[in-house]
This record gives C-alpha cells, structure tokens and sequence, in this order.
C-alpha cells in the first residue's frame, strides 16, 4: 500500500511523503478499499497548514474525498461495492488501498464516472446544504452567491437550474468565469466592481434575494445582502480572505436579515446515519445522470504527487486535480 502522509504541520509541499506499507490489517467492521479516484480539495492544503477548523495531529493520511471498492471486509453486504468514504477526517484517501471503519462508507451505484464520484464527498453535499438545511425554498425563488465559479458555486448552479427549479445571480471576478457559469444554466452573472450592489439589483429588476450564500469573506456578500428580502438569510460557508461575512449594518439591523454559519463536518457528526445514506444517495443519483458534475483539469498518479499538488494549486486553473492510483 503507498499512502501520501503529512509528516509535519506547514507548507504541503514541504511537508507530505509517499510512505509504503506492505501488509495492511482489516478489523472487524473494518473494510479495506482499494481506491478508484480522489480529489485534491482546497480543505487539504488547509489541514496542512493548519488553519483549518479541524486539526490534523501528525503524522496524518492525507485526502479528504475519494471513491473505491472494497476488496476485504466482514461485512457481506459491502464485499466488492463502490463506495463513497466519508470526508470526516478519519483516514486518508490519497493511497491505493486504505483501511476504513464500514461506519465511514456509503455504498454508491457501480454505474458512473468514478472521477465525479470522488468529488461527492465534501462540495455537492455543501451546496446541498446550504439549498435545503437554512430556509424553505420554493420553485422561482431567487439564491445569490459569490465565488460563483468555484466548485460549491458550480454545484449550487446546477441543483438550483436543473434540479429544484430555483434562479441564482452569481458574482464572479472574471468575464470568463462569467461565460462558464451562463453555460451552467445560472440565471444572472455579475462581474465584481464598482457598484456592485447597484448592478446586482438592476440585473434582479425588481426581485429580490431569499438567500445569500457566502464562500469568500469580503465585501461582495455585503452588496449581495443589499438585493435580500426583509427578514431573509445569509449563510457564510467558506471565506477565501479568511474574514468573517461583511454585511452592512443596516441590512443587519433595520430589515433583520439572518448571518447563518455551515460547516458539513457539523453535519457529518449529528446526521442520522439514514440521512447521511439518503442525501449521499441521492446526491450521487444527481451526478450518474449527468444533473451535477465539473471539469477535470487532470489527473495523477500517487507517484507524481508533486505535480498533482502543483498543478492543484495554479491560479486560473480549469477544473480539478485529482489522484487516480
């Protein structure tokens, strides 16, 4: 077995070593699955470097998100299935086989891409569940969001046209970006700049935000704020700046708007066991037939992990990097 592990807190690149191990132990409920791809996600480079919520104690597996199938287990029913391994932090997937509790494991349909599989883990569940768990949306409603073109972004997009019949304007940085997301099916793109807050009520003519999602921590959630209906939501995910939700304190205060927080990992650890199947099902079903799914930009080898993390964190890079042991 040949395994990317952090040996030390810090940069990724500085830090991370292909390590073998040559006989591999399977508990009981315990499952060793041989794994078919995973993705690089922006959550592993913060793990390394610590400034993550959650705190890798070293050495640490690392790979948040990645599918495979299980080869050894006791347990019958998941003997030989495709299975998803959940983003808890728990175990690693960057390897080409590694032992997880059966507990960590949703089974998935053998049919589908296992690349946009690997990637169901910890983003489609976001925009998963910033579309259902804050406020109770109805067909026209209308979502805003910045950091439109990232993946949550992408995904949100494409559950909100193609799949719950809701309308978004996203705000990106970058004409292009802009074009990429039209393709998608979003309603409105807005390009960051000046006036901002003016423009994304013109393009809206008249209707207003029900929701407001926050990926970025700066202040195009405070001009998104400004289109909110009295009394409506505004949930940070994310933030790229590493700042807390600008939000004016007159939206804040006088028309009562709702700073919400999401963290999946919450999720993870309070969901029922049924939901987590349930939602991890359906979200899968969503991306076997085409509804949800992203460009992959290429893949690797656990040899070339150097390359991989490299190219993973390119500016302007198109689609993800994932590992394909």
């Amino acid at each position: 077995m040949s395994q990317l592990i952090l040996q030390a807190i810090g940069a990724i690149e500085a830090n991370v070593e292909l390590v073998e191990s040559p006989d591999l132990q399977v508990g009981a409920g315990e499952a060793l699955v041989r794994i078919e791809a995973a993705a690089i996600n922006p959550v592993d480079f913060m793990l390394a470097a610590g400034t993550y919520g959650y705190q890798a104690q070293v050495p640490f597996a690392l790979g948040t998100e990645g599918v495979g199938r299980v080869v050894r287990t006791d347990d019958s029913e998941l003997l030989g299935r495709r299975v998803l391994i959940l983003p808890n932090y728990q175990q690693g997937t960057w390897a080409d086989e590694v032992v997880v509790k059966t507990s960590n494991l949703i089974a998935l349909p053998d049919e589908g891409d296992p690349l946009q599989l690997a990637m169901l883990g910890v983003n489609p569940l976001t925009a998963h569940l910033l579309l259902k768990e804050f406020v109770d949306l109805r067909p026209g409603d209308w979502i805003g969001q910045n950091l439109g073109n990232s993946a949550v972004g992408q995904y949100v997009i494409g559950l909100a046209a193609k799949h719950l019949g809701l309308k978004t304007v996203s705000v990106v940085r970058r004409e292009e970006a802009a074009a990429k997301l039209r393709e998608l099916g979003a309603d409105l793109v807005v390009v960051d700049g000046d006036d901002l807050a003016g423009r994304i009520k013109q393009a809206l003519d008249g209707a207003e935000l029900t929701l407001a999602l926050d990926g970025t921590g700066d202040e195009t959630i405070g001009a998104l704020a400004q289109a909110v209906e009295y009394g409506g939501t505004v949930v940070s995910y994310s933030s790229v700046t590493g700042q807390p939700p600008v939000v004016g304190l007159g939206d804040h205060i006088y028309r009562q708007l709702t700073l919400r927080g999401l963290w999946i990992v919450n999720w993870l650890t309070h969901a029922s066991r049924a939901e987590q199947e349930k939602t991890y099902t359906e979200l899968a079903g969503l991306i076997t037939s085409g509804v949800l799914g992203l460009d992959v930009a290429a893949t690797y080898p656990l040899a070339d992990y150097r390359k991989a993390l490299d190219h993973a964190q390119q500016a302007g890079r198109s689609g993800k990097v994932l590992f394909r042991p």
